[in-house]
Parts: C-alpha cells; structure tokens; sequence
C-alpha cells in the first residue's frame, strides 16, 4: 500500500498489516511515531542530521498499535537538493502565514529532508522503495495537474455522450502534456536522481 503521510498512522498500518499486506508510507512523524527496539521514541530529524547533501540512508524502526502489537520496519530518508527544500520551505511558510501561526525551527528543517517508513523486507533495496513512492507521486501530481490546468474537475455537460466526449479530449490533452514534460523521468519529490547502487549505512 503506497500512501501519502495523511494515511501514515498506527490504524493505518495496522489494517494493511492484517491484510497481510505491506506498507510504504510517506512518515506523517507527529501521526506515525517510531520506536527502536529496545522500545525508546525515536527522533527522525535527529537521524536525518547525519546524511550528507543529496545522500539517502535507512535506520530499524518499529510502530506501536493500538491493539498492543509492534509491527517492524525501517525508516528510509533522502535529504532534498537544496532547490526542492527551499521550495517545501516556502510552501510550509505560506501555509503557516495563512493560518497565521509560528514554525517551530525542527518543522522548518523537516523541509530539508523526504522521510518514508516501510515494512517492506530488506530484499526491496531503499533505491527500489524511494522510487517506488516516486511513481505514486508522479500519479497524484498528473491528476493535480488535470484539476488545475485542464479542469477535469468540473463536468459541464450532462448528456452521457457528451460527458464521454468531453472527458476523452481532456485526458487525450492531459497525455499529450505528460509526455511533453517528461514529468515522470525529470521530478521527485527530494530534487534529484538517486544513485543506483546505495551503500549500507551503520
């Protein structure tokens, strides 16, 4: 189950989990809290701090359910080029100033990094999951896209045969713009191409 941090909570997870079926989250870290083994919160930002510009890394980390039991798995960080973190921090600021409220200075430097946590087994390299996430966020940018720019929101039209018509020149429209933009070869949501061959962190 690929899902943006709005899903990233422990009932979340736990009705994938016993559904036999495996979790790729995008970490919500005020939501989603996570655990070391031996049962000590952790603090993502605190491990985040140790990469490197453009680097990735992953770190053990469990998630407590509400029904008691622990479920295992890893934090995966990419640290953003310093493009795409100026831009998540401009858009953090807007929000905030809209709300009118303060960012504390770790919400801030949150905007540095891409945080995902994931049961998936170790076979599934952190590369292979980063880019995995990557494509479900190229599909939530192209639908934006058909909202926003083409409309695709609003159906005005209410003959079955027009709806269709109508619908079928926007997506025709939508493809034709995705495939001029390259948006799914060129844009991630950390700013840049990862390195094919990860090297294991301590």
């Amino acid at each position: 189950m690929l899902a943006d941090r709005g899903y990233a909570n422990p009932n979340g997870v736990q009705h994938v989990v016993e559904a036999e079926g495996d979790v790729v989250v995008r970490l919500n870290r005020s939501s989603l809290p996570l655990w070391n083994k031996q049962g000590r919160r952790l603090s993502p930002l605190k491990l985040a701090r140790t990469l490197s510009p453009q680097q990735n890394g992953e770190w053990p980390a469990w998630v407590h359910l509400h029904s008691g039991s622990i479920v295992s798995g890893r934090l995966i960080v990419a640290r953003k080029s310093r493009q795409a973190a100026a831009r998540d921090r401009h858009r953090l600021l807007q929000a905030a100033s809209k709300k009118q409220r303060r960012l504390s200075a770790d919400t801030l430097e949150t905007a540095r990094y891409f945080f995902l946590w994931t049961t998936l087994p170790t076979a599934w390299d952190r590369v292979r999951i980063l880019n995995l996430y990557r494509c479900r966020w190229q599909i939530e940018l192209a639908f934006k896209r058909m909202k926003s720019i083409m409309g695709l929101g609003h159906l005005p039209k209410k003959d079955p045969e027009s709806c269709r018509a109508w619908l079928h020149g926007k997506l025709f429209t939508s493809l034709l713009v995705e495939q001029l933009i390259g948006a799914a070869k060129t844009v991630s949501p950390w700013g840049y191409e990862l390195d094919p061959s990860p090297q294991p962190m301590a």
